[in-house]
């Protein structure tokens, strides 16, 4: 079902964000900002939220589109996420991942297009592992399903 962050969402998602560009004294180099107003963005009980153009600003610092690219898939899901099958899926990738650096490396020699194989298996995994995140960000308490 498609559906909006909440502002708890949007806040854990920046708390990974900011450990992903270098931890709150380094986003606020970034950002132009203390690093307590950094510190107050990723906070629950604070009512400060980040800016779309703070947020985006950071995403540019790690290459990563985590806030933005989990408020693109909430938006575009059509069905409640599994966290389950999430999992399965990062698990899968990752052991794709370790077979090509295993087969990679069998030989003694790495030549360009295994190294290429490996980083695009990790680049899979990146992704899966994302959404598993983003599914386990959406649990709520209660009976499951």
């Amino acid at each position: 079902m498609s559906r909006a962050l909440s502002d708890g969402e949007v806040k854990a998602l920046f708390r990974q964000l900011v450990k992903a560009c270098g931890g709150i004294e380094a986003c606020g180099v970034e950002l132009g900002v203390k690093h307590q107003r950094v510190s107050l963005m990723q906070g629950v009980n604070a009512p400060d939220m980040p800016t779309l153009r703070q947020i985006m600003t950071l995403e540019a610092v790690c290459g990563r589109a985590i806030v933005t690219g989990a408020a693109a898939r909430a938006i575009e899901d059509d069905a409640e996420e599994c966290v389950k099958a999430a999992v399965v899926d990062a698990v899968t990738s990752s052991a794709d991942a370790l077979s090509s650096v295993h087969a990679m490396d069998a030989d003694g020699w790495r030549d360009e297009g295994e190294i290429r194989q490996v980083q695009l298996r990790t680049q899979v995994v990146l992704r899966e592992a994302q959404h598993a995140a983003d599914a386990a960000a959406i649990l709520k308490p209660g009976p499951v399903r």
